[in-house]
Parts: structure tokens; sequence; C-alpha cells
């Protein structure tokens, strides 16, 4: 099956970021033996620690995404938990044009008192499919310009699409 994978998933922000941070915490908790006397029966520590890594390893492999199969002309919205995807397929259009676009954003941190208030311009790259209609039928966001011009290339491949590259060149 010849296929188009996309994962909407960041390690370092949102639940994913709690995910890594309990899977270091049990890291934590199995080593600390080592480096303190505790009065907790080792079983104790030894499940806590194994708790917080496997609920990290979980939180970390659930994600929503996208797969495209190309040679049946079908796409498939999912969310994946421990590897197993939940969702259906549904027939694609067919997509004449897949454009690559640039995105400026401005992000910033909600004050809450405790983290820093960090701002700042974020470039985000969009991967657009298009039918017939005016809307995208698909869209897929990039923080790599050079990942989503070869993904817009795996795309306009695969699909037998004209590829539209409204980027800069330096951004």
């Amino acid at each position: 099956m010849n296929t188009f994978r996309f994962k909407r998933r960041n390690l370092i922000s949102g639940p994913h970021l709690l995910g890594s941070l309990l899977i270091m915490a049990g890291l934590v908790v199995l080593i600390s033996p080592v480096f303190f006397s505790t009065e907790d029966p080792l079983g104790r520590v030894f499940a806590v620690g194994v708790g917080a890594i496997l609920l990290g390893l979980v939180i970390v492999s659930s994600y929503r995404g996208t797969l495209i199969d190309f040679s049946r002309k079908r796409t498939k919205d999912y969310y994946s938990i421990c590897g197993f995807k939940f969702g259906d397929w549904t027939a694609l259009p067919d997509i004449l044009t897949v454009e690559v676009i640039s995105a400026h954003k401005r992000i910033s941190n909600t004050p809450n008192g405790i983290s820093p208030t960090l701002s700042g311009k974020v470039i985000e790259f969009q991967t657009l499919l298009y039918s017939t209609a005016f809307q995208p039928h698909l869209s897929f966001v990039y923080t790599n310009r050079r990942e989503a011009v070869k993904q817009a290339g795996r795309l306009a491949a695969g699909l037998n699409a004209n590829m539209v590259l409204r980027i800069p060149e330096r951004s």
C-alpha cells in the first residue's frame, strides 16, 4: 500500500510534554533508591516509577493523524493510542493542486504568575490539497520549510497533481 502519513504531535508542548515529564519522573523515582536511603519498600518505589513511565508512554504515543492511500484514492483521519489507529476510510476526490504557503504567527504564553510570559514570531508552512473546490480538501502544517516542500512533492507525485509553491525563498 503506497501511503502518506501525517502525525499531529509535538513532544515538547501540550499533553505530550506531560507524558515526557512523567517518563522522566518515573526514571528518577526508579534510580532514587541508589542515591537516597528510604523507609518505603522497594516494591512501592518500583510500582510508582513503572506506573509513571507507563502512563507517560501512553500519553506520548497518543496522537491524531491522517493517512492517504494513493493506490485506492482514500483518506483516513485517525486517533492513535499505543499504536492502535481508530478512524474510518473515506473516498478522496481527485486532487488537482498541492500548494505550499507560509503563515507568520505571533505567539505568546498566557500570563499565569508561574511560568515566564514569552512571545515571538513563528513561521508555519501549510500544505494544502485542492480538488475542484476553492476550499482546500486537506491541510497539513509543518514548522520546517524543507519538510513541507518535500512532503508536498510526495503528495503531488502520489496524487498526480500540480505542485505550487507560494513561499518566499528565505523564510
